[in-house]
């Protein structure tokens, strides 16, 4: 290779070098990706996204729990309920609080999220069953079908006996503890309890008082898995109870003796996963975003190895200059 190819060389791989830096560092093809992304999740009238809102393609999974009295006789003698779990039972398929903060409808109904979502986040929904609004915190990552996500989940501090959520006691300042919500003002006045299921995160005097409450967390957890990306949910199960508030009543002898307790009648969980063909398209689009946000990184890879291939030459050219003949290496003058 002549000289040209030498300079030409070491040209190029300086160009690309200082090519790929200013890339990266503006955020050239990282910016394009965010725009694109951001506009084609737009809900418009005729688009796949629309329609996808507008009619789900996965299918949505109900399961319905009940809990069965096994000691009913007992239970008005004022003992303690023994309850037997009964299911699952499947199937496809605001002014009311004390203060403004409280009534305030925060966040998305938890079908679908904004894209471009970071671990720091905390997001926002209305799950109507709560009758509230609610914020998830980020847990950890996960992989749905091969794709990535961000799994958030409820934190106990929503249904937690904290000054932060006094604006849901009612009456106010009737706060019943940590993990359960009067939810009656907003059930036509009905004395519904809402709780995660078996109680889960709540106080531990709803347990106890309840004979068959085994809460944990992998089946009484309320969680999503989103893809940070485009903001899809990838992976999903809203899991909550239904109890009554019971309490003895003098003027109707049919309670007896029965506790003043919160008893559960029921909780539902409700699950979505991303099929086989929906996560294929999805990782085809992300693949597609991530070769594009790698160009700069392909352009850097191309400017060191001509780098190399400048190195090489340069080494090579001076050690053909070092290993000449005698002769060539004699001075033109000699004294």
């Amino acid at each position: 290779m002549g000289r040209c190819g030498f300079y030409t060389a070491g040209t190029l791989s300086l160009l690309l070098l200082v090519t790929s830096v200013t890339l990266l560092v503006a955020r050239v093809f990282q910016k394009a990706v965010d725009q694109a992304v951001q506009k084609n999740v737009v809900l418009r009238n005729g688009t796949e996204i629309f329609d996808s809102w507008e009619k789900p393609p996965l299918p949505v999974y109900t399961q319905f729990y009940f809990f069965n009295v096994t000691n009913p006789e007992e239970i008005l003698r004022g003992e303690k309920p023994l309850l037997q779990e009964v299911g699952p039972y499947t199937y496809r398929a605001l002014d009311w609080w004390a203060t403004d903060k409280c009534n305030m409808i925060n966040g998305t109904d938890g079908d679908s999220f904004h894209p471009l979502i970071t671990s720091d986040e905390v997001l926002y929904v209305f799950p109507s069953d709560l009758c509230r609004s609610v914020y998830i915190t980020f847990s950890g990552f996960e992989s749905v079908q091969g794709v990535p996500a961000l799994r958030y989940k409820l934190p106990a501090e929503i249904l937690a006996n904290t000054s932060e959520n006094a604006g849901f006691c009612l009456p106010q300042g009737n706060c019943l503890g940590s993990g359960v919500l009067n939810a009656s003002i907003c059930k036509d006045g009905a004395p519904i309890i809402m709780s995660f299921p078996h109680f889960y995160q709540a106080d531990e005097r709803f347990v106890s008082a309840i004979g068959g409450m085994h809460p944990n967390k992998e089946d009484h957890e309320t969680f999503v898995d989103i893809n940070p990306l485009t903001g899809i949910i990838l992976r999903a199960a809203k899991r909550f109870q239904i109890n009554v508030y019971v309490k003895k009543l003098d003027d109707f002898l049919e309670t007896g003796d029965i506790r003043t307790m919160v008893f559960p009648v029921m909780y539902l969980n409700e699950s979505v996963l991303l099929d086989k063909e929906s996560a294929s398209r999805l990782k085809s689009v992300i693949n597609t975003t991530m070769i594009i946000t790698n160009i700069p990184y392909i352009i850097m890879a191309l400017g060191v190895l001509l780098g190399l291939v400048f190195t090489w030459l340069a080494c090579r050219g001076q050690g053909s200059m070092d290993e000449g003949t005698a002769d060539e290496r004699a001075p033109l003058i000699r004294t």
